[in-house]
């Protein structure tokens, strides 16, 4: 069963993949705009002070234009710790200057120029993946680091997956007990 579940999982995340990596920077543009205006208009959007985002790989929802634009929030990203498997929150006051390639190519805060922020300080962790479902299951790329962080959230934290639509399908495999589900998942034209 775990098994037929992995392969399930695999197959689905080269499709996603392959299709986001398909997408021309213009149309990611288009659709980041898209998701950004649905979740900027979110409740628990507005009320948030202490937001957690990500810098998106090739192909992700980009929300850096939405941050840039944010007033009286603060954000922090992830930092992949190794050795945990975990991610550390990093505050940064500068989207251009206070980010350093980290492992897999992703790009996260500079240390030395962020601070670490308390997880239990957290509003909103705005979530990446590369498909959610309608029953707000999250599809990572396999690593696990998202869902061992996600785990450790407590409410009133909320955690938001944003995608494009085509990310968004009826149903995920999941594991039960590894995959983190997340409160709200927000695609360009609705939201779960």
């Amino acid at each position: 069963m775990l098994m037929a579940v992995e392969k399930e999982k695999k197959d689905l995340r080269i499709s996603l993949l392959e299709k986001l990596l398909s997408l021309a920077q213009e149309e990611i543009k288009r659709r980041s705009k898209n998701v950004e205006q649905r979740l900027s208009s979110l409740p628990i959007y507005k009320e948030a002070k202490v937001i957690m985002a990500y810098y998106p790989l090739k192909g992700e929802v980009d929300i850096l234009e939405m941050i840039r634009k944010a007033n009286k929030k603060r954000f922090c990203f992830p930092v992949m710790d190794l050795k945990t498997g975990g991610l550390r929150a990093f505050e940064v006051s500068n989207l251009d200057t206070d980010f350093i390639r980290g492992p897999f190519g992703v790009r996260e805060p500079d240390r030395d120029k962020a601070k670490e922020v308390d997880i239990a300080e957290i509003d909103l962790v705005i979530v990446p993946g590369l498909g959610f479902d309608h029953k707000r299951n999250r599809l990572g790329r396999g690593a696990g680091f998202y869902d061992r962080f996600l785990k450790k959230i407590k409410p009133p934290t909320k955690k938001v997956g944003i995608a494009f639509d085509f990310q968004i399908l009826e149903s995920l495999p999941i594991h039960q007990s590894l995959d983190e589900t997340v409160d709200v998942v927000v695609g360009e034209n609705f939201q779960i």
